[in-house]
């Protein structure tokens, strides 16, 4: 009966998958959805390519899974794989449901699967992974992950219920490096790359886990990560497998060793949490057995995904539009010391925002007195400009962080930051936009462009 019951899950899902395909869904988890409302087993019975691997941790999910399922495919492997961050058990079944044919055997020779940290303990070992990279955990939405340590002791638990997978950690992050002890591990960090990260509202390393002790930095990279010891006991960063020796800017390359020595790899944003994410994607590449020359090679045409961040350039300005996930005060405000360390002349446009009429979506607005919003009192941000239902909220943030009301303008519908959009004089637009209302910040992006477009013309 069971055996049954899997079948018709694996058949109404796969059905359903074609039906949505068909339709121009394929960006959907309901098939899966399907499949897990018949046959609540299904992640554990439904067949997972030879290679599967799962990506966790709170920030740099869905960039890590993009860019190591586009460099797998690169390398010449079929894979599996949601793009767009559909990490709980119905986005893991949708993924699964395109990985397998109607008998249950295998079509994909790999299957790259983003996780939910939360719900690790409970999904991460249904799918029985090769490997589990954890890139970092911070404080995020405060409903749900507000404290770090129980999310470390999430994802401890997963991987001690994943016995035979490999645990890809960052090194430098000394909340996340003590999971999986009991796992093969593999370390990846980064050397001091002088970024003078700022004091911040929350820090997420006050004490050592191990004796309650006054944690030390050598070095800090960002946030809570970089290289750490503990004075009254043996805690530590763990030795590094990988280690970014170098960045270097201007050839757009970083330099890591391993075992068998130092290599340069493509650059692929120069944002000190993406060299991270870099640095993941190649700890697990070389782990599975991909010399230095071949992954270069793969990722010189790897991007970050375009709803997390994007460049462009017209009539000599500059726009820059990037991901900044609410709920998280850890992720907006390390986008906000980006901005502010950033010399250059900059207009703001912020559509960081929750529907009121989208109960869903919505948690507590809390997190905004989380957030650094410090960061944005710089002269060289000409304007802010915020677009949105919360917009009054963001109002008195902004004045708690001591900007001019003359300076920081807020209006109650996000693309009404277009009518306060000043590009005069300035070198740089930042567009930030939440998930939610990332097709909003295209919008915008889209017209500030023609506008820049329009400006040569009449020049």
């Amino acid at each position: 009966m069971k055996k049954l019951r899997f079948l018709i899950a694996l058949w109404g899902g796969k059905v359903a998958l074609w039906l949505w395909k068909l339709t121009g869904n394929a960006q959907d988890d309901k098939p899966g959805m399907i499949s897990m409302r018949i046959c609540e087993d299904f992640l554990e019975s439904v067949k997972k390519p030879e290679l599967t691997i799962v990506v966790t941790g709170t920030n740099g999910k869905t960039t890590i899974s993009n860019m190591l399922a586009g460099s797998l495919k690169a390398l010449g492997y079929s894979v599996a794989f949601n793009d767009w961050g559909a990490n709980h058990h119905a986005g893991q079944a949708r993924c699964l449901l395109d990985a397998v044919n109607i008998f249950n055997r295998s079509t994909k020779q790999v299957a790259v699967i983003e996780a939910d940290e939360l719900t690790s303990p409970l999904n991460i070992p249904r799918l029985s992974p090769t490997y589990i990279i954890v890139n970092n955990v911070a404080r995020d939405s405060m409903y749900r992950n507000a404290n770090p340590e129980y999310i470390r002791d999430r994802l401890s638990t997963a991987a001690k219920n994943s016995p035979d997978s490999v645990i890809v950690l960052c090194s430098d992050d000394p909340v996340c490096c003590t999971i999986g002890e009991n796992n093969r591990r593999v370390f990846f960090g980064v050397t001091d790359r002088h970024t003078n990260p700022y004091d911040t509202l929350v820090n997420d390393f006050p004490i050592c886990p191990v004796c309650s002790g006054k944690p030390e930095y050598k070095y800090r990279n960002y946030r809570h990560i970089g290289k750490f010891y503990c004075k009254s006991c043996s805690f530590k960063t763990p030795d590094r497998d990988y280690l970014v020796e170098d960045v270097n800017n201007e050839n757009n390359t970083l330099t890591i060793s391993d075992k068998a020595g130092k290599y340069e790899y493509p650059l692929i944003s120069p944002a000190i949490h993406n060299i991270y994410n870099s640095a993941a994607i190649i700890a697990t590449l070389r782990d599975l057995g991909f010399d230095q020359k071949k992954i270069a090679e793969t990722l010189k045409d790897i991007q970050p995904p375009i709803s997390r961040e994007g460049n462009y350039k017209v009539n000599g300005v500059e726009i820059v539009t990037q991901l900044a996930k609410t709920q998280n005060g850890t992720a907006v405000s390390t986008v906000f010391e980006n901005i502010n360390k950033d010399p250059a002349k900059k207009l703001l446009l912020l559509i960081i925002d929750e529907p009121f009429e989208d109960t869903r979506n919505y948690e507590t607005f809390a997190w905004i007195y989380d957030t650094d919003y410090e960061f944005l009192n710089d002269e060289k941000i000409t304007k802010i400009v915020f677009g949105g239902d919360r917009y009054l909220d963001h109002k008195l943030r902004l004045r708690l962080a001591g900007i001019n009301e003359d300076k920081a303008i807020c209006v109650p519908k996000a693309m009404d930051v277009l009518d306060h959009a000043d590009l005069n004089g300035i070198e740089k637009v930042y567009v930030i936009y939440d998930i939610y209302t990332a097709p909003i910040g295209r919008d915008i992006r889209d017209e500030i462009k023609k506008r820049l477009e329009q400006e040569r013309g009449d020049k």
